[in-house]
């Protein structure tokens, strides 16, 4: 469970993160977390996993285009065409 501190409370703060802890900031409504190493190597790993996901969910979209006879357009073509 995170435990919410004011930026004035850093040690203290950090003394929580470092004893395994998860460690909320708050400043002008905003949050900042703390986190652990190991937190930390989870959430790398995770978005590992999710730009394997995306980048294969392209490749198969781009074979099936071409499998249907569609010819790929740049993303600055497509904007450029659409206006945007």
């Amino acid at each position: 469970m995170a435990r919410n501190h004011t930026p004035q409370d850093l040690d203290t703060a950090l003394d929580e993160a470092a004893a395994g802890r998860r460690v909320i900031l708050r400043r002008g409504g905003r949050r900042f977390a703390i986190i652990t190493g190991d937190d930390l190597a989870r959430l790398e790993e995770a978005e590992a996993e999710e730009d394997a996901d995306l980048q294969a969910a392209a490749l198969a979209a781009e074979a099936e285009a071409k499998a249907n006879g569609e010819v790929a357009v740049p993303f600055d073509e497509a904007r450029r065409r659409l206006g945007v």
